[in-house]
Protein backbone atom coordinates (compact mmCIF):
# COMPACT_ATOMS: atom_id res chain seq x y z
CA UNK A 1 0.00 0.00 0.00
CA UNK A 2 1.28 3.49 -0.85
CA UNK A 3 1.42 5.45 2.43
CA UNK A 4 1.76 8.71 0.46
CA UNK A 5 -1.46 8.16 -1.46
CA UNK A 6 -4.07 10.81 -0.57
CA UNK A 7 -6.80 9.55 1.74
CA UNK A 8 -10.28 9.66 0.25
CA UNK A 9 -12.58 11.93 2.24
CA UNK A 10 -15.40 9.79 3.76
CA UNK A 11 -18.94 10.71 2.83
CA UNK A 12 -20.68 8.81 5.64
CA UNK A 13 -20.30 8.31 9.40
CA UNK A 14 -20.46 4.71 10.55
CA UNK A 15 -22.94 3.98 13.33
CA UNK A 16 -20.14 2.52 15.47
CA UNK A 17 -18.33 5.88 15.26
CA UNK A 18 -21.30 8.06 16.15
CA UNK A 19 -20.54 7.94 19.92
CA UNK A 20 -17.01 9.24 19.19
CA UNK A 21 -18.43 11.97 16.95
CA UNK A 22 -20.78 13.03 19.77
CA UNK A 23 -18.01 12.98 22.41
CA UNK A 24 -19.53 9.95 24.19
CA UNK A 25 -16.71 7.45 23.56
CA UNK A 26 -14.02 7.42 26.25
CA UNK A 27 -11.64 5.64 23.86
CA UNK A 28 -11.97 8.04 20.92
CA UNK A 29 -12.62 11.80 21.08
CA UNK A 30 -14.17 13.85 18.23
CA UNK A 31 -10.69 15.12 17.35
CA UNK A 32 -9.25 11.60 17.32
CA UNK A 33 -12.08 10.49 15.02
CA UNK A 34 -11.43 13.48 12.77
CA UNK A 35 -7.73 12.62 12.52
CA UNK A 36 -8.58 9.01 11.67
CA UNK A 37 -11.06 9.99 8.99
CA UNK A 38 -8.57 12.37 7.39
CA UNK A 39 -5.76 9.81 7.53
CA UNK A 40 -3.61 11.78 9.98
CA UNK A 41 -3.83 8.80 12.35
CA UNK A 42 -3.26 5.52 10.53
CA UNK A 43 -5.78 2.81 11.29
CA UNK A 44 -5.18 -0.91 11.10
CA UNK A 45 -7.28 -2.74 8.53
CA UNK A 46 -10.16 -4.68 10.08
CA UNK A 47 -8.90 -7.78 8.27
CA UNK A 48 -5.52 -7.35 10.01
CA UNK A 49 -6.90 -6.56 13.47
CA UNK A 50 -6.54 -9.77 15.48
CA UNK A 51 -8.82 -8.54 18.29
CA UNK A 52 -11.59 -7.79 15.78
CA UNK A 53 -11.25 -11.19 14.14
CA UNK A 54 -11.34 -12.97 17.50
CA UNK A 55 -14.38 -10.91 18.42
CA UNK A 56 -16.28 -12.23 15.41
CA UNK A 57 -16.21 -15.75 16.90
CA UNK A 58 -17.50 -14.43 20.21
CA UNK A 59 -20.26 -12.50 18.47
CA UNK A 60 -21.46 -15.47 16.41
CA UNK A 61 -21.50 -17.79 19.43
CA UNK A 62 -23.38 -15.21 21.52
CA UNK A 63 -25.90 -14.58 18.72
CA UNK A 64 -26.60 -18.30 18.33
CA UNK A 65 -26.95 -18.63 22.10
CA UNK A 66 -29.45 -15.75 22.17
CA UNK A 67 -31.42 -17.34 19.32
CA UNK A 68 -31.63 -20.63 21.22
CA UNK A 69 -32.78 -18.89 24.42
CA UNK A 70 -35.29 -16.47 22.86
CA UNK A 71 -36.61 -18.54 19.94
CA UNK A 72 -35.06 -16.54 17.10
CA UNK A 73 -33.48 -17.58 13.79
CA UNK A 74 -30.42 -15.98 12.22
CA UNK A 75 -30.64 -14.92 8.59
CA UNK A 76 -27.63 -16.36 6.77
CA UNK A 77 -25.51 -14.12 4.58
CA UNK A 78 -26.34 -10.87 6.33
CA UNK A 79 -23.46 -10.65 8.82
CA UNK A 80 -21.63 -7.30 8.69
CA UNK A 81 -23.54 -6.26 5.56
CA UNK A 82 -22.81 -2.63 4.61
CA UNK A 83 -25.88 -0.41 4.90
CA UNK A 84 -25.98 3.23 3.83
CA UNK A 85 -28.55 5.98 3.91
CA UNK A 86 -27.52 9.57 3.34
CA UNK A 87 -24.65 10.51 5.63
CA UNK A 88 -25.06 7.45 7.86
CA UNK A 89 -23.74 3.94 7.32
CA UNK A 90 -23.12 0.81 9.33
CA UNK A 91 -22.32 -2.88 9.47
CA UNK A 92 -24.82 -4.57 11.84
CA UNK A 93 -23.69 -7.85 13.36
CA UNK A 94 -26.67 -10.01 12.41
CA UNK A 95 -30.19 -10.07 11.04
CA UNK A 96 -32.69 -12.38 12.71
CA UNK A 97 -36.34 -13.37 12.64
CA UNK A 98 -37.60 -13.12 16.22
CA UNK A 99 -40.28 -15.11 18.00
CA UNK A 100 -42.90 -12.66 16.73
CA UNK A 101 -41.95 -13.25 13.09
CA UNK A 102 -40.33 -9.83 12.78
CA UNK A 103 -37.10 -9.13 10.91
CA UNK A 104 -34.80 -7.47 13.41
CA UNK A 105 -31.19 -6.35 13.63
CA UNK A 106 -29.29 -8.30 16.30
CA UNK A 107 -26.27 -6.48 17.73
CA UNK A 108 -23.87 -8.34 20.02
CA UNK A 109 -21.89 -6.51 22.69
CA UNK A 110 -19.06 -7.73 24.90
CA UNK A 111 -19.33 -5.98 28.30
CA UNK A 112 -15.86 -7.22 29.28
CA UNK A 113 -14.30 -4.98 26.62
CA UNK A 114 -16.41 -1.89 27.07
CA UNK A 115 -19.06 -0.69 29.47
CA UNK A 116 -19.48 -2.31 32.87
CA UNK A 117 -22.45 -4.27 34.11
CA UNK A 118 -23.68 -1.20 36.00
CA UNK A 119 -24.51 0.45 32.65
CA UNK A 120 -27.08 -2.23 31.80
CA UNK A 121 -30.66 -2.52 33.00
CA UNK A 122 -32.98 -5.49 33.24
CA UNK A 123 -33.14 -7.90 30.31
CA UNK A 124 -36.05 -7.01 28.02
CA UNK A 125 -35.76 -3.27 28.63
CA UNK A 126 -34.05 -0.63 26.49
CA UNK A 127 -31.58 0.18 29.27
CA UNK A 128 -28.22 -0.28 27.58
CA UNK A 129 -25.21 2.07 27.57
CA UNK A 130 -26.25 5.23 25.70
CA UNK A 131 -23.69 4.78 22.87
CA UNK A 132 -25.15 1.31 22.20
CA UNK A 133 -28.70 2.68 22.26
CA UNK A 134 -27.82 5.22 19.56
CA UNK A 135 -25.87 2.71 17.48
CA UNK A 136 -28.64 0.09 17.59
CA UNK A 137 -31.33 2.64 16.74
CA UNK A 138 -29.33 3.81 13.71
CA UNK A 139 -28.81 0.22 12.55
CA UNK A 140 -32.54 -0.43 12.71
CA UNK A 141 -33.30 2.66 10.65
CA UNK A 142 -30.61 1.82 8.08
CA UNK A 143 -32.07 -1.66 7.66
CA UNK A 144 -35.59 -0.33 7.16
CA UNK A 145 -34.32 2.04 4.47
CA UNK A 146 -32.34 -0.76 2.86
CA UNK A 147 -35.50 -2.85 2.55
CA UNK A 148 -37.24 -0.08 0.58
CA UNK A 149 -35.16 -1.20 -2.41
CA UNK A 150 -37.26 -3.69 -4.42
CA UNK A 151 -34.43 -6.14 -5.07
CA UNK A 152 -33.47 -6.16 -1.40
CA UNK A 153 -37.08 -6.68 -0.38
CA UNK A 154 -37.41 -9.64 -2.75
CA UNK A 155 -34.22 -11.19 -1.36
CA UNK A 156 -35.56 -10.85 2.18
CA UNK A 157 -38.89 -12.36 1.11
CA UNK A 158 -37.11 -15.39 -0.35
CA UNK A 159 -35.09 -15.71 2.85
CA UNK A 160 -38.25 -15.81 4.95
CA UNK A 161 -39.56 -18.72 2.87
CA UNK A 162 -36.27 -20.63 3.22
CA UNK A 163 -36.32 -20.12 6.98
CA UNK A 164 -39.78 -21.64 7.12
CA UNK A 165 -41.37 -18.37 8.19
CA UNK A 166 -44.70 -17.26 6.78
CA UNK A 167 -44.09 -15.19 3.67
CA UNK A 168 -45.77 -11.89 2.94
CA UNK A 169 -46.12 -9.69 -0.13
CA UNK A 170 -45.17 -6.63 1.87
CA UNK A 171 -41.79 -7.07 3.52
CA UNK A 172 -42.24 -3.73 5.26
CA UNK A 173 -44.86 -5.39 7.49
CA UNK A 174 -42.24 -7.81 8.73
CA UNK A 175 -39.60 -5.24 9.67
CA UNK A 176 -39.41 -4.61 13.41
CA UNK A 177 -39.58 -1.06 14.72
CA UNK A 178 -36.94 -2.06 17.26
CA UNK A 179 -33.54 -3.72 17.37
CA UNK A 180 -32.05 -6.19 19.82
CA UNK A 181 -28.80 -5.77 21.73
CA UNK A 182 -27.61 -9.02 23.29
CA UNK A 183 -24.80 -9.45 25.80
CA UNK A 184 -23.43 -12.07 28.18
CA UNK A 185 -23.89 -10.47 31.60
CA UNK A 186 -23.78 -11.89 35.11
CA UNK A 187 -27.29 -13.31 34.78
CA UNK A 188 -26.47 -15.20 31.59
CA UNK A 189 -27.33 -14.20 28.04
CA UNK A 190 -29.58 -11.15 28.09
CA UNK A 191 -31.52 -9.41 25.35
CA UNK A 192 -32.44 -5.73 25.29
CA UNK A 193 -35.09 -4.19 23.05
CA UNK A 194 -34.05 -0.81 21.65
CA UNK A 195 -36.68 1.25 19.80
CA UNK A 196 -35.82 2.94 16.50
CA UNK A 197 -36.03 6.50 17.76
CA UNK A 198 -36.60 8.92 14.87
CA UNK A 199 -35.70 11.95 16.99
CA UNK A 200 -32.30 10.39 17.68
CA UNK A 201 -31.90 9.50 13.98
CA UNK A 202 -32.65 13.11 12.99
CA UNK A 203 -30.22 14.49 15.60
CA UNK A 204 -27.46 12.08 14.60
CA UNK A 205 -27.99 12.81 10.90
CA UNK A 206 -27.66 16.54 11.50
CA UNK A 207 -24.49 16.07 13.59
CA UNK A 208 -22.99 13.66 11.05
CA UNK A 209 -23.62 16.07 8.19
CA UNK A 210 -21.87 18.86 10.10
CA UNK A 211 -18.97 16.58 11.08
CA UNK A 212 -18.43 15.47 7.48
CA UNK A 213 -18.26 19.13 6.45
CA UNK A 214 -15.55 19.57 9.09
CA UNK A 215 -13.63 16.63 7.67
CA UNK A 216 -13.96 17.88 4.10
CA UNK A 217 -12.88 21.43 4.97
CA UNK A 218 -10.17 20.50 7.49
CA UNK A 219 -12.01 22.19 10.38
CA UNK A 220 -10.63 20.28 13.35
CA UNK A 221 -12.70 19.84 16.53
CA UNK A 222 -11.20 21.46 19.61
CA UNK A 223 -8.78 19.23 21.55
CA UNK A 224 -10.35 17.97 24.78
CA UNK A 225 -7.49 16.42 26.74
CA UNK A 226 -3.74 15.75 26.81
CA UNK A 227 -4.02 12.92 24.28
CA UNK A 228 -5.90 15.21 21.89
CA UNK A 229 -3.24 17.88 22.30
CA UNK A 230 -0.51 15.41 21.44
CA UNK A 231 -2.41 14.09 18.42
CA UNK A 232 -3.29 17.57 17.20
CA UNK A 233 0.24 18.95 17.00
CA UNK A 234 3.15 16.66 16.04
CA UNK A 235 6.45 18.20 17.14
CA UNK A 236 8.37 20.47 14.77
CA UNK A 237 12.06 20.14 15.58
CA UNK A 238 13.93 23.33 16.60
CA UNK A 239 10.68 25.37 16.71
CA UNK A 240 10.16 27.59 19.76
CA UNK A 241 7.13 29.54 20.93
CA UNK A 242 7.36 32.66 23.11
CA UNK A 243 5.21 32.85 26.27
CA UNK A 244 4.23 35.79 28.45
CA UNK A 245 4.46 36.15 32.24
CA UNK A 246 0.88 34.92 32.72
CA UNK A 247 1.58 31.63 30.93
CA UNK A 248 4.81 31.26 32.88
CA UNK A 249 2.61 30.81 35.95
CA UNK A 250 1.03 27.78 34.24
CA UNK A 251 4.48 26.22 33.93
CA UNK A 252 5.22 27.05 37.57
CA UNK A 253 1.92 25.44 38.59
CA UNK A 254 2.88 22.23 36.77
CA UNK A 255 6.27 22.27 38.49
CA UNK A 256 4.54 22.67 41.86
CA UNK A 257 2.09 19.82 41.18
CA UNK A 258 4.94 17.54 40.14
CA UNK A 259 6.84 18.38 43.33
CA UNK A 260 3.74 17.64 45.41
CA UNK A 261 3.22 14.36 43.57
CA UNK A 262 6.84 13.38 44.24
CA UNK A 263 6.50 14.27 47.92
CA UNK A 264 3.28 12.29 48.24
CA UNK A 265 4.89 9.33 46.47
CA UNK A 266 7.77 9.42 48.94
CA UNK A 267 5.30 9.62 51.87
CA UNK A 268 3.36 6.69 50.46
CA UNK A 269 6.56 4.64 50.16
CA UNK A 270 7.48 5.43 53.77
CA UNK A 271 4.01 4.46 55.03
CA UNK A 272 4.07 1.22 53.04
CA UNK A 273 7.43 0.33 54.58
CA UNK A 274 6.03 0.94 58.08
CA UNK A 275 2.95 -1.20 57.35
CA UNK A 276 4.95 -4.07 55.84
CA UNK A 277 7.42 -3.91 58.73
CA UNK A 278 4.54 -4.14 61.20
CA UNK A 279 2.81 -6.99 59.36
CA UNK A 280 6.02 -8.88 58.51
CA UNK A 281 4.86 -12.26 57.10
CA UNK A 282 1.17 -11.77 57.98
CA UNK A 283 -1.28 -11.64 55.11
CA UNK A 284 -3.81 -9.52 57.05
CA UNK A 285 -3.94 -6.76 59.66
CA UNK A 286 -6.91 -6.84 62.04
CA UNK A 287 -8.42 -4.47 64.56
CA UNK A 288 -10.53 -6.24 67.19
CA UNK A 289 -11.01 -9.17 64.85
CA UNK A 290 -12.02 -7.03 61.87
CA UNK A 291 -9.70 -7.10 58.84
CA UNK A 292 -8.55 -3.54 58.11
CA UNK A 293 -5.86 -4.33 55.52
CA UNK A 294 -4.63 -7.24 53.42
CA UNK A 295 -1.04 -7.74 52.28
CA UNK A 296 -1.20 -11.10 50.55
CA UNK A 297 1.33 -11.99 47.84
CA UNK A 298 0.07 -11.78 44.28
CA UNK A 299 -0.03 -15.02 42.32
CA UNK A 300 2.19 -15.46 39.30
CA UNK A 301 2.18 -18.00 36.48
CA UNK A 302 4.80 -20.73 37.00
CA UNK A 303 5.87 -21.19 33.39
CA UNK A 304 8.79 -23.46 34.29
CA UNK A 305 6.59 -25.97 36.13
CA UNK A 306 3.92 -25.82 33.44
CA UNK A 307 6.36 -26.59 30.64
CA UNK A 308 8.00 -29.36 32.65
CA UNK A 309 4.64 -31.09 33.01
CA UNK A 310 3.34 -30.18 29.54
CA UNK A 311 6.25 -29.96 27.09
CA UNK A 312 3.81 -30.62 24.24
CA UNK A 313 2.56 -27.02 24.56
CA UNK A 314 5.51 -25.85 22.48
CA UNK A 315 4.41 -28.10 19.62
CA UNK A 316 0.80 -26.90 19.59
CA UNK A 317 1.10 -23.49 18.07
CA UNK A 318 3.25 -21.99 20.82
CA UNK A 319 6.66 -20.84 19.55
CA UNK A 320 7.16 -19.88 23.18
CA UNK A 321 4.82 -20.18 26.11
CA UNK A 322 2.31 -17.41 25.46
CA UNK A 323 0.58 -17.18 28.83
CA UNK A 324 -2.09 -14.81 27.55
CA UNK A 325 -3.03 -17.23 24.79
CA UNK A 326 -2.90 -20.15 27.21
CA UNK A 327 -5.21 -18.34 29.66
CA UNK A 328 -7.77 -17.79 26.91
CA UNK A 329 -7.63 -21.20 25.27
CA UNK A 330 -6.90 -23.47 28.25
CA UNK A 331 -8.16 -21.55 31.26
CA UNK A 332 -8.16 -24.53 33.66
CA UNK A 333 -4.58 -25.46 32.82
CA UNK A 334 -3.43 -21.85 33.20
CA UNK A 335 -5.18 -21.55 36.57
CA UNK A 336 -3.48 -24.74 37.77
CA UNK A 337 -0.07 -23.07 37.54
CA UNK A 338 -1.02 -19.68 39.01
CA UNK A 339 0.94 -19.80 42.25
CA UNK A 340 2.28 -17.54 44.96
CA UNK A 341 6.10 -17.39 44.84
CA UNK A 342 7.65 -18.92 47.95
CA UNK A 343 10.73 -16.69 47.86
CA UNK A 344 10.05 -13.28 49.45
CA UNK A 345 12.19 -11.57 46.80
CA UNK A 346 9.89 -12.85 44.06
CA UNK A 347 6.69 -11.89 45.85
CA UNK A 348 4.67 -8.79 45.05
CA UNK A 349 2.60 -7.73 48.05
CA UNK A 350 -0.15 -5.20 47.42
CA UNK A 351 -1.55 -3.35 50.43
CA UNK A 352 -5.33 -3.19 50.16
CA UNK A 353 -7.07 -1.09 52.80
CA UNK A 354 -10.43 -2.18 54.20
CA UNK A 355 -10.89 0.51 56.80
CA UNK A 356 -14.34 0.88 58.36
CA UNK A 357 -15.85 4.35 58.43
CA UNK A 358 -15.12 4.61 62.14
CA UNK A 359 -12.40 2.77 64.08
CA UNK A 360 -12.97 2.58 67.85
CA UNK A 361 -9.97 3.08 70.06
Amino acid sequence: MDDNKPVAVPNTISASRIPAMLGMDSRCSPLSLFLRMTGAIKEQSLDEDVAIQQGRFYEKATAEWACAVYGMKLVDGFEQRTLRNGVLSGHPDFLAVDEHGKLVILEVKNPFWSYSGNDWGESGTDQVPKPYFIQASVYGDLFREWCLNHDNAMMISDTLVKLGCLSTDDVADRIADYTYVVAKLSGGIQRFKVPIDQEIIAMVTKEADAFLVRVATGDMPSPQDETDMRNRWPVTEDKAVECDIAFLETLRALSSVRAQAKALSEQESTLKALILGFAQDAAKIQHRGIVVATLDAQRAFDAEACLAAHPDLLTKGYAKLDTTKLAKEQKALHEMYMRKPENAVDQTRVIRLKLPKEVTK
